[in-house]
């Protein structure tokens, strides 16, 4: 057990080094789908506030339950569950899959993680609950939540967990479960009036295309897996 600690650690510091650059080079490898990750993504701002009047008018116990769900899919602890969960049995039990599966949700967490933190302290973008309006960004900013709107938190969470779930089955109906999932938590940051919609779209796109190269990294020849 304690070889395998070693090995995942080296593993964890090998897909550090490696997760950033591979990401930028398949930005620029796949133009095509870049530059319409780019309209969407600009496009976003631009529906922001129509978007939101929509998803806040929706009403019902059930909308307000899925969105309670969708706030606690993306809050971290479903993915520290699981991380701590499939880590823990494969070691036990010795089922490599489950613990590389482990170790794949808490990659994806960290890695998109401080993307997340860097674009929130860059921008400075002020909440919709502020109503400072939909293109109020600030700048550099460490510690106020208010003016950490750009890219929601949430939304990079949720889809780096949904990824990797769906990376691990064949199953198209358990792929589009998973994400679905993930769609719902943008959805409820939206609700709640904690984000504006191109937030949850630029959040969801970095987790994603961060999550699938950490997918690439586990199958590349050299890895511990």
């Amino acid at each position: 057990m304690k070889q395998l600690l070693k090995g995942d650690l080296r593993h964890l510091g090998n897909a550090f080094v490696k997760v950033y650059p591979m990401t930028f080079r398949r930005i620029f490898m796949h133009w095509q789908l870049s530059l319409a990750a780019i309209f969407a993504i600009a496009s976003a701002f631009y529906l922001d506030p129509a978007i939101r009047d929509i998803v806040t008018s929706i009403g019902g116990d059930i909308a307000g339950t899925m969105f309670e769900f969708g706030r606690w899919y993306g809050n971290g602890m479903p993915t520290l569950y699981l991380f701590l969960g499939l880590y823990i049995a494969g070691l036990i039990f010795n089922k490599y899959k489950l613990r590389e599966t482990g170790l794949l949700i808490f990659e994806s967490y960290i890695f998109s993680g401080l993307i997340t933190l860097l674009f929130k302290s860059s921008f400075g973008r002020f909440r919709p609950y502020t109503n400072k309006g939909d293109f109020a960004f600030y700048g550099w900013n460490w510690t106020n939540n208010d003016m950490f709107s750009y890219i929601s938190g949430h939304a990079a969470v949720s889809f780096a967990l949904s990824t990797i779930l769906a990376s691990t089955t064949e199953n198209y109906y358990l792929k589009s479960f998973y994400y679905l999932l993930a769609v719902i938590t943008c959805l409820s940051r939206i609700y709640h009036n904690q984000h504006w919609f191109s937030d949850v779209i630029s959040g969801a796109i970095s987790a994603y295309l961060i999550s699938r190269v950490l997918v690439a990294i586990h199958k590349e020849p050299d890895s511990d897996y």
